[in-house]
């Protein structure tokens, strides 16, 4: 994975696939000197000094972006109201809030925030919640 920051925005193709959605690939000139070319469903998806996380895929012709916290909770089981669901979000934000504060404060400051989290999220989903 690569990282780096948008110098400059090139050319725009739009691919109109009559069954599905409209795809703006857009040519981006980087700050480390690579030129890529990333597809996003917004036509002006993408500012100069943007941070982008990226992958080649095949070099000079593919690339793919590359999410910084790729984790997102199955729809449908967060559709789902049951105690597990509530489980699995509990632990994604603990997730989410210990990798914020471990960046900023350190390790000490993410372990006090995830007890105080956890202490509170036994208040609300309650003590039965099973473990899944």
């Amino acid at each position: 994975m690569k990282t780096s920051t948008i110098k400059e925005i090139g050319e725009t193709n739009v691919w109109d696939n009559p069954h599905w959605w409209k795809v703006f690939y857009t040519w981006l000139t980087l700050e480390n000197g690579d030129k890529i070319k990333l597809g996003k469903q917004k036509e002006n998806a993408f500012k100069v000094w943007d941070t982008i996380n990226y992958e080649v895929v095949e070099e000079g012709k593919k690339w793919k972006e590359v999410k910084e916290n790729p984790f997102r909770p199955n729809w449908f089981m967060a559709q789902a109201n049951n105690q597990c669901s509530k489980s699995a979000q509990v632990w994604m934000a603990i997730k989410v809030a210990f990798d914020l504060v471990y960046k900023e404060k350190g390790l000490d400051e993410a372990k006090k925030l995830t007890k105080e989290i956890l202490l509170f999220a036994q208040e609300l989903v309650g003590e039965d919640t099973p473990s899944c």
